[in-house]
């Protein structure tokens, strides 16, 4: 089983479980972050696959696709944003963008459609505008696929995953800055309060002021 809290990301809390001692152990430090915590079977054997979105609800883009390299069963914390500055002269981490990966992902053409397509789907269900990366998880044996997270800004900008498809920083940038000014425009035109005095003639039972 895999147990991590609810409402955490950068592998905080997380654990594997083969057996009902570590399971014990895993929600006991699961539950030290968080008052919720999801156990989930553990996908064996897993290939982990992750693709960016870009764009919003009309118009979404896939980015390609990467396959992060772990140095353990699980990714860590230290595998995303310690292991980079490891034994470098400035002692600091890229954070994602220092992970080990395929990228391009190694991945059959039919998969990587398979994820992009369901990248984009995942991203326009949830609503999503601006840039956000979408983590898979993959059994190579059987061929299942599941969407594992979502991702989006400050959690992951992704700006490795759209420089591998062709697009610069400063465009990504560009775009992105293009989403949040229409997406301005839009929330500008909505209503977000309703003119109306409903409360005017409810009474709450006071006895002050009452000439019973």
């Amino acid at each position: 089983m895999i147990v991590k809290p609810v409402n955490l990301g950068s592998s905080v809390g997380i654990a594997r479980a083969n057996n009902r001692d570590k399971l014990i152990a895993a929600l006991d430090e699961a539950f030290g972050f968080a008052s919720r915590v999801l156990v989930e079977k553990a996908v064996t054997p897993l290939r982990e696959i992750n693709c960016a979105v870009l764009g919003d609800a009309e118009d979404a883009r896939p980015s390609v696709c990467e396959e992060p390299i772990n140095s353990d069963e699980i990714l860590s914390y230290r595998d995303k944003y310690l292991s980079g500055g490891k034994g470098s002269k400035s002692g600091k981490s890229g954070g994602m963008s220092d992970l080990k990966r395929r990228c391009p992902a190694d991945i059959p053409d039919e998969l990587t459609q398979q994820v992009q397509t369901l990248a984009v789907k995942t991203f326009r269900t949830l609503g999503c505008s601006g840039v956000a990366r979408i983590d898979f998880l993959n059994n190579p044996e059987t061929g299942e696929l599941w969407v594992n997270e979502i991702n989006t800004i400050p959690g992951s900008l992704s700006f490795y995953l759209w420089e591998a498809a062709g697009v610069p920083f400063d465009e990504l940038l560009d775009t992105m800055l293009q989403q949040a000014f229409k997406r301005h425009r839009e929330r500008a035109a909505l209503s977000f309060s309703y003119d109306t005095n409903i409360l005017s003639a409810v009474s709450f039972g006071g006895t002050k002021g009452s000439k019973q």
